[in-house]
């Protein structure tokens, strides 16, 4: 039963109801008691002293008529002689359980409050209790002597037409509001099964179904939200497939090349043949080598929850190292390197950082010409650490520029490099809270600007 969000919303909402509408009588019963009945028995003690008071005017004697006119006034009487003689007028009492103490304090002269003294019940209002010590009773004077009267309102006859409209609406106050429960609860839940069946899509792989927000509330957000999701889930798809092609085209290609490579060199015979095949061979796996790195590295950036960047690096001094380690390709070009580098220190991973400069530095060396010139600055601005690294070889197309971030992407299809580098810098800078940024025109060649929060 409770297995669905729709019945367990419409089966709690009528509970609250009913449980409401049992609390509500039992505060109400509570009320009556304390406050209503003892009101009720003083007015209607007053009516019984006015009738009294009324005939005693009259100089009447109390007879069977008098009581007929009175419970034709929709009361219920009953009357007491000396002799214990009882007459009932009106409707009948449903017991007769007054004690003959009381009948006999009455024609001593008291006056009966038994309205008022009605025993508390729960879940029982006395208002509506139809027996004769329900009663207020006092003493007339007739020809024959006293005699006790006793007498409540007849409720059924006063309320009868009010009872029936009163279970009518009840009835049919339950009748609507059940159903409009039921209905609400459907264009409740309607909206998120539809999310449920979204889900299900989304599990299957399937992301192009729009999800419609048919709301301005907050399932209305939540449709917008998964929405969203959908969007970015497709998105994700897309790079994922997009990202196993490439891997695996860069890994066939070089696959492909060793199975050729070592082919010929099964069949050669030539030493020197040999020789030249076995370089290749280690060339491409020192390529497959690299590739299978860089992947590590773009995993681990990817996951970069557990990746601490508590360390102090000395900028300046990483660079230096690395214009050092890669004075063997600059002297092999004739590049003339120029370097500016202001003492810097920031926080973060010194192992990622010198990855992220290295292949910035790698790739200025790779696209100068030769007797080139790259030039190198490291400087504060605004509590930020500015590196800029600026080679003069071929500019790049505005559509490199767009993707030249992007892996796998390659400014020209002879490139031998896999395209990840500059991929791996950019996401090492963001890890870094820091933004890379490109400028390429034929007046400075091409730039690239790191942008870092500063450690003084």
């Amino acid at each position: 039963m409770f297995k669905s969000l729709y019945s367990r919303i419409a089966i709690y909402t009528i509970t609250v109801i009913l449980l409401s509408a049992i609390l509500s009588f039992f505060i109400s019963n509570v009320y009556y008691h304390f406050n209503l009945k003892p009101k009720n028995d003083q007015k209607i003690m007053t009516t019984l002293k006015d009738a009294r008071q009324f005939d005693a005017a009259q100089q009447h004697q109390v007879s069977t008529s008098f009581f007929k006119h009175l419970a034709d006034m929709n009361y219920q009487i009953m009357t007491v002689d000396n002799y214990g003689h009882k007459h009932f007028y009106g409707a009948d009492f449903r017991k007769d359980t007054l004690s003959a103490t009381n009948i006999q304090r009455v024609l001593q002269g008291h006056d009966y409050h038994g309205i008022a003294k009605q025993p508390f019940q729960l879940l029982v209002t006395g208002f509506f209790d139809n027996e004769t010590d329900n009663t207020v009773g006092v003493r007339f004077k007739s020809s024959e002597g006293y005699v006790a009267v006793f007498m409540r309102p007849d409720i059924g006859q006063t309320f009868s037409e009010f009872r029936i409209f009163l279970a009518l609406l009840i009835i049919l106050l339950l009748i609507i509001s059940i159903s409009l429960i039921i209905a609400s609860t459907y264009a409740i839940i309607k909206p998120i099964q539809s999310l449920k069946y979204a889900t299900e899509r989304l599990m299957h792989g399937d992301f192009d179904t729009p999800i419609k927000q048919t709301r301005t509330d907050e399932i209305g957000i939540l449709q917008y939200r998964f929405d969203t999701m959908r969007q970015s889930l497709k998105q994700v798809d897309a790079m994922r497939q997009h990202f196993v092609q490439n891997v695996s085209h860069e890994m066939k290609t070089p696959l492909t090349h060793i199975h050729h490579a070592l082919t010929q060199l099964q069949a050669s015979d030539d030493k020197a043949t040999q020789q030249t095949i076995i370089n290749d061979l280690f060339t491409i796996t020192s390529r497959l080598s690299d590739l299978t790195r860089e992947l590590l590295i773009l995993s681990e950036l990817d996951n970069a929850s557990h990746i601490q960047l508590n360390s102090t690096i000395q900028l300046d001094l990483l660079l230096q190292d690395l214009i050092r380690h890669e004075q063997y390709l600059i002297e092999r070009k004739n590049i003339i390197v120029y370097a500016e580098l202001l003492p810097s220190s920031l926080l973060g991973n010194e192992r990622l950082m010198h990855q992220a400069f290295e292949n910035l530095l790698r790739n200025a060396i790779k696209y100068t010409n030769n007797e080139g010139a790259i030039n190198i600055k490291l400087q504060h601005r605004n509590n930020h650490v500015h590196f800029t690294i600026q080679n003069d070889g071929q500019p790049m197309t505005k559509e490199a520029q767009l993707h030249i971030f992007d892996r796998f992407y390659k400014v020209n299809s002879n490139d031998t490099s896999n395209g990840l580098g500059l991929s791996i810098t950019q996401a090492i800078v963001q890890l870094h809270h820091g933004h890379i940024e490109v400028e390429s025109n034929n007046l400075i060649g091409t730039q690239f600007t790191v942008i870092l929060p500063f450690k003084p």
